[in-house]
């Protein structure tokens, strides 16, 4: 290109640089959005007090069992060996699921079970031109990215004062490997990509499909869906079971989920007082150590210490699991030693427990306390607790809405991108999702400009790609990053069955509101409990919107995904529910061309995916979008300084060809984080240690 040509060009992105600002500071500026991160209210449950005695044991309790690893049924798997990488997983190996949701038990060649992902592996969907759909490069990889779990087992009881839980072996249809003619079970893999933990509390539900119900009932994921969950509460009339009902707890409802999942970290039929007995049989984080200036479990908790300049790594905490829940919740619900608790029947534990006069007797795992049997509401809400400290307000985009002229040019100029060419639409600043409890609650929507965000509810109706309405749920999307047919996401149910139509309850509020307004949802479901938490004066559903025209019953979250939020996204790949992009330029091509399947995927697809004409064969505006995004990452993060500190952790990684499985240390963070080390630790890389900008 000609000299001038090029000055020319410089010339212009630095105008446009100029501008860039401007309009940043028009559209953010004037409302309560332009603000950082930081200076956001966590949602916070309602009623936590009638449950949390403390808040800050409860932190205490709940960071010490996201990082313990003797919860796992064998173990050594804990919620952070799949959150321990800016609260994401960046492992490589035995990390693939061959898309079991959407039916298939078959690789995609050339992966299959303990086989290893590199750059070359990425994108699944690659078109000959990134800006094009069509045609393919190579067939479609129908695969999911994951997280591996534990081995397919079946549990058969807990053995108190063991972290393993006993069990019988299954093979393993999917991930085993042939070794000299016989089948060895290797890890499974999650059937969607795992995504952070960090800033997770702004999210109205939790997992992809939002199944981790905004209201916590103690006991599963699943809410109010679940008419027979129970706890058991002792207001000094003995031990009664109780219905809980917590609203903005999402995260607790999310907690719940894989401590139980065979794919995750649970051998096949556990259950959690199974799961809290053993626990309280065990010192807390009793096979790591943990930093003697961990800025949630320092010394004196920590057995580690620091005498001058000399740190000791011990393994475990100077304290026990039940003196921990015992200073975190209120006593009613852990108190009572003169009855116990026994299945009704223990051939079939969804039948509940029954209460059983005198103590449980020593030693006997088919009894528990009701400490133990309240295990997943202390784990629930402990969890929770220590999630919503991890939140990342001080990134570069943070600074520069606190007043700094502190972005580059090109972060600059894809600050101004990002909104001018729609991104905002989805990802609202500055807390890069709609699907945030205070957008889907509507609570914050007098502070959006209308240029900025349209009036908002949990249910909107929609005009899809085909040009046909539909209600929708409101920060879940289908954007054509797979076919629809692979995956449901949102139109998925909840393994309860309604008794009004003898079907199972839908997850997607749009459903649930047709349903309500049909008279089809029983009384269990959308009413409040009784006692301390009365005052609740509307139902848990919300109503469906009321357009200029009645749209027909049609419903638009078929292969829909929580939009998710962006920071520390430089950090958290792959990337997509499948996780079949491995860079962030990957994604910007992604949405360049206007999806991968917007044709497969018509009748769902969000309106907004289409081709973006003013990002086509622009790479120096992708790359722009790219540097910006790369401005959300909080350095705290990178270099894991408080409150992204963190005890020691052993992660599995893959199998060798004769069966031995591999392993690597993470190791125990301090406060100083990572740099603060000695010697300093390396800060966080991108997952493969990509290039953002490859694309």
């Amino acid at each position: 290109m000609p000299k001038k040509r090029v000055k020319k060009k410089l010339m212009i992105r630095q105008v446009f640089g100029l501008l860039a600002i401007a309009l940043s500071l028009a559209l953010l500026g004037g409302t309560g959005w332009a603000q950082p991160l930081s200076a956001f209210t966590v949602p916070e449950p309602v009623f936590l007090a009638s449950y949390v005695f403390d808040k800050n044991a409860a932190i205490q309790l709940g960071k010490a069992l996201f990082w313990d690893m003797q919860v796992g049924s064998d173990g050594m798997t804990a919620c952070a060996s799949c959150h321990f990488h800016a609260g994401a997983d960046n492992r490589f190996r035995n990390q693939m699921n061959p898309d079991i949701l959407g039916g298939s038990t078959t690789f995609s060649p050339p992966h299959g079970p303990n086989s290893t992902l590199t750059q070359a592996s990425f994108p699944f969907f690659k078109p000959v031109d990134p800006d094009t759909d069509a045609p393919l490069a190579r067939p479609f990889n129908h695969d999911v990215a994951s997280s591996q779990g534990v081995r397919l087992a079946q549990f058969v009881d807990i053995k108190l004062g063991s972290a393993v839980d006993i069990s019988t072996p299954l093979i393993d249809p999917i991930w085993n490997l042939n070794l000299r003619g016989h089948r060895v079970n290797v890890r499974r893999v999650e059937p969607r990509n795992t995504p952070t933990v960090i800033n997770a509390a702004f999210n109205f539900a939790n997992f992809w499909d939002g199944r981790a119900n905004n209201i916590f009932n103690g006991v599963n994921p699943f809410g109010p869906a679940d008419a027979n969950a129970r706890v058991f509460e002792d207001k000094g009339t003995g031990l009664t079971p109780a219905r809980v009902r917590l609203e903005n707890a999402s995260l607790a409802s999310q907690a719940v989920g894989p401590p139980l999942s065979d794919l995750e970290m649970s051998f096949r039929g556990r259950t959690w007082p199974k799961l809290g007995k053993k626990m309280l049989s065990l010192p807390p984080l009793a096979k790591q150590a943990v930093h003697p200036r961990d800025s949630v479990l320092e010394s004196p908790l920590a057995k580690s210490t620091k005498i001058g300049d000399v740190i000791t790594l011990i393994k475990g905490l100077n304290t026990t699991y039940s003196a921990m829940i015992q200073a975190a919740f209120q006593p009613q619900y852990w108190n009572n030693t003169t009855q116990h608790l026994e299945f009704v029947n223990p051939a079939n534990p969804d039948l509940g427990l029954k209460v059983v006069a005198g103590p449980a007797t020593p030693g006997n795992t088919n009894q528990f306390t009701q400490m133990e049997a309240n295990f997943s509401l202390f784990f629930g809400l402990a969890v929770q607790l220590y999630q919503a400290t991890l939140i990342s307000g001080e990134s570069p985009f943070d600074l520069f809405l606190g007043g700094a002229a502190n972005l580059t040019p090109p972060q600059q100029r894809g600050l101004a991108l990002f909104q001018a060419v729609g991104c905002t639409g989805c990802h609202v600043l500055p807390i890069s999702t709609q699907a945030a409890e205070p957008i889907v609650n509507g609570a914050a929507l007098a502070r959006f400009p209308p240029l900025f965000l349209p009036p908002a509810a949990a249910v909107e109706i929609m005009n899809t790609a085909d040009r046909l309405i539909a209600f929708y749920d409101n920060g879940w999307n289908n954007i054509g990053v797979v076919p629809t047919q692979n995956d449901l996401g949102r139109f998925a149910t909840a393994p309860f069955i309604n008794p009004l139509t003898g079907a199972e309850f839908p997850l997607d509020y749009s459903r649930l509101g047709m349903l309500l307004r049909d008279g089809l949802i029983p009384p269990s479901y959308n009413s409040p409990p009784t006692g301390a938490q009365a005052s609740y004066v509307a139902g848990f559903i919300p109503p469906l919107p009321i357009g200029n025209t009645q749209p027909p019953d049609r419903n638009g979250n078929h292969g829909a995904f929580k939009v998710p939020q962006l920071r520390n996204v430089e950090l958290t790949g792959p990337f997509m529910h499948n996780g079949g992009m491995a860079t962030l330029r990957q994604v910007v091509d992604f949405y360049t061309r206007g999806g991968n399947f917007d044709e497969n995927n018509l009748a769902d697809l969000d309106p907004l995916i289409a081709p973006i004409g003013r990002l086509i064969g622009q790479p120096l505006d992708k790359n722009d979008l790219v540097s910006f995004l790369m401005a959300l990452t909080d350095n705290r993060v990178r270099n894991e300084s408080r409150p992204f500190d963190h005890p020691e952790l052993i992660v599995p990684h893959g199998t060798t060809k004769t069966g031995v499985e591999i392993t690597f240390k993470v190791p125990a963070v301090g406060r100083d984080g990572r740099s603060g080390e000695s010697p300093p630790l390396p800060p966080l890389q991108p997952f493969l240690n990509a290039n953002q900008f490859t694309p």
